[in-house]
């Protein structure tokens, strides 16, 4: 019974935080650029959307969008810092011969912000 007493004092007084220490941050923004770098199979225009997160936007399928999403929870539950990007405006996105992609027009200039 003492040892259950010593060891919730012992945490308390740590003052256990859920700050992720800046390599375990890192960690989760790789994962999530391992996630949007890859190839985004699509059926439809439905099913790409764009992610802001981490970095600039990409188009990516809905499904993928939802685990970098699981990154950003983690990456913001643990109190991970990271500097503001410049990004240009997002051209539309759509699905092209079953991928996620940019729609750039050709002669058109897209500046950044």
């Amino acid at each position: 019974m003492a040892v259950v007493g010593w060891t919730v004092a012992f945490f308390s007084a740590s003052g256990c935080s859920n700050k992720l220490e800046d390599a375990q941050c890192e960690v989760l923004r790789g994962q999530a650029f391992e996630v949007i770098n890859s190839a985004h199979v699509c059926a439809d225009d439905a099913d790409c959307v764009p992610t802001n997160w981490p970095g600039c936007a990409k188009p990516v399928s809905s499904k993928n969008k939802a685990r970098v999403l699981e990154f950003k929870e983690k990456f913001d539950q643990g109190k991970c810092v990271e500097a503001k990007a410049t990004c240009r405006d997002t051209p539309e996105i759509y699905c092209k011969q079953g991928l996620c992609v940019f729609r750039e027009l050709a002669g058109q200039t897209n500046p950044t912000k």
